[in-house]
């Protein structure tokens, strides 16, 4: 879609035409937050929580966005009504600005853009499959647009033929690049990491929808707990509630079990009912 429309500090352009120098801290040292959400038959999902994540996230950082939650609010729903995509993914990235000496933050510049995005059902119903890799994110609370390892480990990802990579530390796993993991155990309690993760916002609303229905546990969780789970799935803005077919040897099934079954109909129908 070449003619899609992005905002950048506040002025609607066209996406062809939308450039940083090559001075901004995002290019010179990766330094930069993002956030994301979708739009189902145009309207935000969950955007509040995203919008209070971005804020966290650039406090965390020492950036300071110009714009007033209202303010973005605004930008957002100009940039909707500009593009007219009815189901489709919106970021919003802050950068460290224009540096002079390539490492001092700077005034930062606000990027908004949105992009088409297909549900993909197939996998919310098959599975996805998952292979463990020994790795720890730095600031794993802040959504930064650190993406380093998820990206540098593609090719580990098709050698073991899977779909992506779960991280452990040590005897402990924490999240895949972009979803939380949950299990569910044979006493089907619901597990999930509490620390070194980000808070994924579908994460949060996955807890609160469990949590009425069963016992839940935030906690760190071995790799052993995750080979012995009765089922396993992750969650995120794009995913969903997505089951795990397979982490390394160890295969679920059926990859779609009662528990997830009954949590993805719950969750579907607040975000597409």
């Amino acid at each position: 879609m070449n003619d899609l429309k992005v905002i950048i500090n506040g002025s609607i352009i066209n996406k062809r035409d939308a450039v940083l120098h090559i001075s901004d801290l995002s290019i010179e040292r990766g330094y930069a937050v993002f956030d994301y959400f979708k739009t189902v038959n145009g309207k935000p999902i969950f955007w509040e929580d995203n919008l209070d994540r971005f804020f966290y996230s650039a406090n965390c950082m020492r950036l300071k966005i110009e714009e007033s939650r209202e303010e973005l609010k605004e930008l957002i729903l100009q940039l909707m009504n500009a593009n007219k995509i009815a189901d489709s993914g919106i970021k919003l990235l802050l950068t460290g600005g224009y540096s002079n000496d390539g490492y001092s933050i700077s005034k930062p510049n606000l990027i908004i853009t949105q992009q088409q995005q297909k549900r993909n059902e197939a996998a919310e119903l098959n599975g996805l499959r998952l292979a463990t890799y020994e790795y720890q994110r730095q600031l794993p609370h802040v959504k930064t647009i650190d993406y380093l390892m998820g990206i540098l480990t593609q090719p580990y990802v098709k050698e073991k033929k899977a779909d992506d990579i779960l991280y452990k530390q040590n005897d402990t796993i924490t999240e895949c690049p972009r979803s939380n993991i949950f299990i569910v155990t044979k006493d089907e309690r619901i597990l999930t990491p509490e620390k070194n993760v980000l808070h994924g916002i579908t994460r949060k609303h996955v807890l609160q929808i469990a949590a009425k229905e069963f016992k839940i546990e935030t906690r760190e969780i071995t790799v052993d707990e995750l080979y012995n789970a009765q089922e396993v799935f992750v969650t995120s803005t794009s995913k969903n509630i997505t089951p795990i077919l397979s982490v390394d040897e160890i295969s679920y099934r059926p990859a779609l079990g009662r528990i997830t079954r009954y949590l993805q109909l719950k969750l579907n129908r607040m975000i597409y009912e």
